[in-house]
């Protein structure tokens, strides 16, 4: 099985970004711990340009590739905020992969029009670089993956964080809403597929 290599990218570079140190004056202070640092390691940065160079290309990479960078994301203590970084990150990826035109619409086509479009967009982007199912309506959204990587990688769903990031950013970035995708059925609490469901500050407006 292939996977987009988005879902690794952003996986590492969230890693890379939460490693990165705070500008706080105590750099030479800091620096022994800094260099010790996974997401600042040389092994991180070229496997990020291996990436980069793969997404050009359109490249997918394989299925056991990307459960590892799973599992080395959640075997740090602060694996939740490096599975959201991640989901929001692969999220910006995967829709800068629509078709600019599609990407448009939404400030093109008069009101409806233009949400209906967008929602098609977002409902196509999330199947081919997230491996989602999505169902977007007027105001609300649902969200399901039968067989997602986070419960291949990590079976208790602690990463499962990672898709409700995503699906909720790719969703603000394509078709302008607003909140969070609630992850209430986990394939981790013996469910028969992971599903997840919007839950609005605003609209789609």
């Amino acid at each position: 099985m292939a996977v987009p290599t988005i879902i690794p990218l952003s996986l590492l570079e969230a890693l890379r970004n939460l490693d990165s140190p705070v500008e706080d004056g105590l750099e030479e202070v800091a620096g022994d711990i800094v260099a010790k640092r996974l997401g600042l390691s040389g092994t991180v940065a070229a496997q990020i340009a291996r990436y980069e160079e793969a997404v050009r290309r359109d490249e997918p990479v394989g299925l056991d590739e990307a459960i590892s960078v799973f599992r080395l994301a959640g075997r740090r203590p602060d694996a939740q905020l490096v599975f959201a970084d991640a989901g929001r990150r692969a999220a910006r990826h995967a829709a800068r992969s629509a078709p600019p035109g599609l990407r448009a619409v939404r400030q093109i086509l008069p009101g409806s029009l233009g949400r209906a479009a967008s929602r098609r967009t977002a409902v196509a982007v999330a199947e081919t670089r997230l491996g989602a199912r999505l169902e977007v309506e007027e105001t609300s959204a649902r969200g399901t993956i039968a067989d997602p990587l986070s419960i291949a990688a990590l079976p208790d769903g602690a990463a499962c964080s990672f898709y409700s990031a995503a699906l909720a950013e790719l969703l603000r970035v394509l078709t302008g809403f607003e909140g969070a995708m609630v992850h209430d059925q986990c394939r981790g609490r013996g469910q028969p597929a992971c599903r997840w469901r919007a839950t609005a500050v605003g609209g789609y407006d």
